[in-house]
């Protein structure tokens, strides 16, 4: 699957290769679907939605609001056994399948001032890490698709491991692949239920929204 890439304003002045390492914080952990990858205006999803008659974000639901998501997500199931059955919950064929699923994620942008912003931690000694709720295939995406699994120290899926956020094991898997403590980390996400899990767990978290400055939020947070 192919993604478009899109750049956003974010001021990166508050992170400069000669900032200091925080004496609290270590790394830095960032949600995928939702933060680094978002998505814009789904054109491709309404498309589908008037041509199958459903209601608005009734495509959203069946997709990615189902069971068999979440199957996929603990690695229940592959993800060519969870499209299948998606498949036949919107009675469609494999050849639609097939166009549906490149329709359905062809408005997901990568956020490049992130990943900017990723580059410039790392220059300066912070570790990162990406704990995301996905399919195995996010593996590939990231390796292949985006060519950006390289920018994180460790990567933890939740199909590889059996267990979604905001469960605590997670978290814990990510701090134990980073060689850090709890009360070392910042994490990032967009759902709040996860954004408590990691607190919960010790972490400093960060409730992210597309319109909001991270690199400020990080800068205030990281400075020695």
């Amino acid at each position: 699957m192919s993604s478009k890439l899109k750049r956003t304003e974010s001021d990166l002045s508050e992170i400069q290769p000669s900032t200091h390492l925080s004496t609290k914080f270590k790394a830095i952990i960032f949600d995928f679907g939702g933060v680094l990858m978002r998505t814009a205006d789904p054109v491709g999803r309404r498309d589908w939605e008037q041509r199958l008659s459903l209601a608005p974000g009734d495509l959203e639901r069946l997709v990615h609001g189902s069971q068999l998501w979440l199957n996929a997500q603990q690695g229940l199931i592959s993800a060519d056994e969870y499209w299948q059955g998606t498949a036949r919950r919107l009675r469609i064929s494999d050849e639609d399948l097939t166009v549906l699923r490149s329709d359905y994620f062809r408005d997901d942008h990568l956020d490049l001032k992130l990943v900017e912003l990723i580059g410039k931690l790392r220059n300066v000694g912070y570790k990162i890490g990406l704990l995301s709720n996905d399919a195995l295939t996010l593996e590939q995406k990231l390796r292949v698709d985006l060519g950006i699994y390289d920018a994180f120290d460790a990567v933890v899926i939740s199909a590889a491991i059996g267990v979604m956020k905001p469960d605590p094991r997670p978290y814990e898997t990510i701090v134990l692949a980073l060689g850090v403590i709890s009360a070392e980390c910042i994490f990032i996400d967009d759902n709040l239920a996860n954004v408590e899990g990691a607190r919960a767990c010790g972490m400093t978290a960060i409730h992210f929204h597309a319109d909001m400055d991270l690199a400020s939020e990080l800068g205030r947070l990281l400075k020695p």
